[in-house]
C-alpha cells in the first residue's frame, strides 16, 4: 500500500479546504474525500501520491 496523508478537521468546508491544500501543495490525489468519522463527530479525508519515484538506476 502506498503512503496515505490523512487531515482531520472540526467541520467539513476545513476538512475539505485542507484536503485540496495538501494535495495541491504535496501533489497528491484525493483518495477518501471528506467524511464524518464515527463516534467522533470529526471530518476525515485523505490522499495518496500521484507521482511515482523516479526509477532507480541499474548497474552495468
Amino acid at each position: 500500500m502506498p503512503t496515505v496523508f490523512t487531515v482531520q478537521a472540526d467541520s467539513l468546508e476545513e476538512c475539505a479546504a485542507q484536503l485540496a491544500l495538501l494535495c495541491s501543495v504535496l501533489g497528491l490525489s484525493p483518495l477518501l474525500r471528506p467524511t464524518q468519522s464515527a463516534g467522533t463527530n470529526r471530518w476525515l479525508a485523505r490522499a495518496v501520491p500521484t507521482t511515482k519515484a523516479p526509477a532507480k538506476e541499474g548497474r552495468g
